[in-house]
């Protein structure tokens, strides 16, 4: 190879040597620098769409606030009544009304229910409207599924 490219004359040689250093030039840019700078653009978009997501979740954040605090006096008037009762007054209503159920108290902040036989998408909408209107958490539940579909033998425990 040093042979054949001493017989080349001068012209030919820095030619050779002027396009190998070229190729290498472009070769560096396209397999280095390219990557790099393509990789630079991408995080540059994904922590500008980071900063629009924090920047909502701060606005979401303050909107919350300001929400719990017009519901805190609907949050009191709920806690003046016994749980024992709301549970008691909300069975009694809708879907729930026909079902069997046995209701105890579990203190005074806890309530005790058992469903035999009960619709478990009307059984999850109740516990959703508790929990929104009236702050009212499951603290156990357990679920034991029925021949017909949709509905469900249920043991679960509600507090504040």
């Amino acid at each position: 190879m040093k042979n054949w490219f001493n017989q080349l004359n001068p012209r030919e040689r820095y030619t050779l040597i002027i396009g190998a250093i070229t190729l290498s030039l472009i070769l560096s840019y396209f397999m280095l620098l390219e990557p790099i700078i393509k990789a630079r653009a991408q995080l540059e978009i994904m922590v500008t769409a980071q900063h629009n997501t924090l920047r909502w979740m701060n606005t979401a954040a303050a909107e919350i606030q300001q929400l719990r605090g017009q519901s805190t006096a609907k949050h009191v008037q709920t806690r003046k009544q016994s749980l024992f009762s709301l549970i008691d007054k909300s069975t009694r209503q809708g879907v729930l009304a026909k079902a069997n159920k046995r209701i105890e108290p579990k203190g005074d902040r806890a309530v005790r229910i058992n469903f035999e036989k009960v619709s478990f998408t009307e059984l999850m909408r109740w516990l959703g409207r508790l929990h929104n209107q009236h702050q009212v958490q499951v603290s156990s539940i357990h679920l034991e599924p029925k021949a017909i579909p949709d509905q469900v033998k249920v043991r679960l425990t509600l507090n504040f």
